[in-house]
């Protein structure tokens, strides 16, 4: 099947140079993206017998474009649950469930942490559409309590269990190296978490205590949301009984003597 893809004029921090929009085939996109008139033309000028859109997560950058998309070619909408009205989804998709798309068969895999509802696509040949559980440079945001550090770890591991071959993310460049990639961003993950457990025993109690420890010299600008990563490991750690939160002030759990 052929690959290919429109990038959305949407760029930002978030979304680097801005939304991929695939498009696979001649029949099927997957992350129709932002609802702007310039970006869903190109869609359709693209794919003039589109019957097919594929949503990997409901985030604004993402999904909107679906609705204007099938009032113009009348193509259905497959998304999880938690993404669009249901008055506008025509299925909704789940973890394993299987897509004829022309000569191809795409599987889906639930990957939450980014937000609850998150799916990835893997093709037979190996292609994953990562929307954005990874991105093609840089790490993914997860913000609490819609994101949770905890599945979103898990859901990198359940991709490794698939080895796909190229990871095409919904930000950033292609990727052919999509194990390796994978690794390094659970690596990534658990070093950061390592990280906030070093601070936590050397005295850190807050967030923002743990980000001068680990960013001394970050801009400004960066900081709230290098803060809301680390309160994202704080809760996952919790979680696992690893450590104990009280009054917005974290420590390590101490064992059972």
């Amino acid at each position: 099947m052929i690959i290919r893809d429109i990038t959305a004029p949407n760029p930002g921090p978030f979304t680097l140079n801005g939304t991929r929009t695939y498009l696979l085939g001649e029949t099927a996109v997957i992350d129709p993206g932002p609802d702007i008139r310039s970006h869903v033309g190109a869609i359709g000028r693209a794919m003039p017998k589109l019957r097919t859109i594929l949503i990997t997560h409901r985030h604004e950058d993402h999904a909107p474009a679906a609705v204007r998309l099938k009032r113009a070619t009348g193509a259905r909408i497959l998304a999880p649950h938690g993404v669009l009205d249901d008055k506008v989804v025509d299925q909704r998709i789940r973890d394993g469930e299987k897509i004829a798309i022309e000569d191809e068969t795409l599987e889906v895999i639930a990957t939450p942490g980014h937000t609850r509802e998150h799916v990835c696509f893997l093709t037979t040949a190996g292609d994953l559409f990562t929307g954005d559980t990874i991105l093609g440079e840089g790490t993914t945001a997860i913000f609490p309590p819609d994101g949770s550090m905890r599945d979103y770890i898990a859901s990198l591991r359940v991709l490794l269990t698939h080895e796909p071959k190229r990871i095409f993310p919904a930000h950033g460049p292609t990727r052919e190296d999509a194990v390796a990639l994978i690794e390094q961003y659970l690596a990534h993950r658990l070093e950061r978490e390592k990280q906030v457990l070093d601070c936590l025993a050397e005295g850190a109690r807050s967030a923002a205590a743990i980000r001068k420890r680990i960013y001394p010299d970050l801009n400004f600008l960066l900081r709230r949301a290098a803060e809301i990563q680390i309160t994202a490991h704080l809760i996952k750690l919790a979680e696992e009984g690893r450590v104990v939160e009280h009054k917005g002030t974290y420590a390590i759990q101490c064992a059972a003597q």
